[in-house]
């Protein structure tokens, strides 16, 4: 099987000039490395005083409480953010104009806008109307907004990419427009889009962390600054260590949507879509 490439193989003196930019890179990157932690053990950093608050079991259970804290409104945001797309995509691939623009409307707007604003927007605005909700809440909604229009096109897209022959088949079936959405096409967007929606959790997770500015709510990145503020002399190792478990959440997800993507190519070459066509009308008339 020949591969084709969209440039010229490289030749012995570009693979030379390569060879010497990689081993200056490699060795500015390395005196990078080098001088930050020169600078970090000079101020102390990876000193036994520094790190010794952390032998305690209250400190890592509050870090615990935190990182769960992000988890909790990640799931929930994420349940009610599907839920938003899924009525969005119905939207966006509406027989009905006017539906169509308002939906669009909507995706555009609050995919626009920075999450950190529509927290802020439902932080203080609306107890004003006579919402008064807990910080959780708050961030919840807020992540709703904006991933809800996120994932509503992530879906559109999912819809839009299948067969119309699978739509065309199943309302020769007497399935009425709305039918076909959820029986035949929405199932099969989902599993399609299901790497896409997972990556979309990563972002979800990460955007929990700007709970910090509500002050109230005592997720990860807020219990190790209360951390630093008791043990002031490790303010940057509770940190460095809410930063590894930002880490380690996000390479597991990002693992899941890998497996995911492989799962569904895998899928996509073993069963022609077109053949699962007549089980899916069938087993849904």
């Amino acid at each position: 099987m020949s591969r084709k490439t969209l440039f010229d193989p490289a030749g012995p003196r570009t693979k030379r000039r390569h060879l010497a930019i990689e081993i200056v890179a490699g060795l500015a990157l390395a005196a990078l490395a080098y001088l930050m932690l020169a600078t970090l053990t000079k101020k102390g950093v990876f000193s036994a005083n520094a790190w010794a608050p952390f032998k305690e079991l209250g400190l890592w259970k509050l870090l615990g409480e935190g990182l769960w804290n992000n988890i909790a409104a990640a799931l929930v945001g994420m349940v009610l953010s599907l839920t938003v797309g899924c009525i969005l995509a119905f939207g966006l691939v509406s027989t009905k104009s006017w539906l169509r623009r308002l939906s669009r409307i909507y995706t555009d707007v609050f995919s626009s806008i920075p999450l950190l604003l529509l927290l802020y927007f439902t932080s203080l605005v609306l107890p004003n109307y006579g919402l008064k909700l807990g910080d959780f809440w708050f961030l919840v909604i807020a992540l709703t907004l904006y991933s809800g229009a996120v994932i509503g096109d992530l879906i559109r897209s999912g819809i839009v990419a299948l067969p119309p022959g699978q739509s065309e088949a199943a309302l020769a079936l007497g399935f009425s427009h709305v039918g076909t959405l959820i029986r035949v096409l929405l199932p099969q967007a989902l599993r399609s889009m299901s790497p896409a929606l997972v990556s979309q959790l990563i972002i979800l997770f990460k955007g929990t962390a700007l709970a910090y500015v509500l002050g109230g709510y005592m997720e990860l990145l807020r219990s190790a600054t209360v951390i630093g503020q008791y043990y002031t002399q490790s303010l940057l190792q509770a940190q460095f260590v809410a930063a590894i478990g930002f880490l380690i959440i996000n390479v597991l997800l990002g693992a899941l949507a890998d497996a995911l993507e492989r799962r569904q190519r895998r899928l996509e070459t073993q069963v022609s879509p077109i053949a699962s066509i007549p089980a899916i009308l069938l087993d849904n008339r």
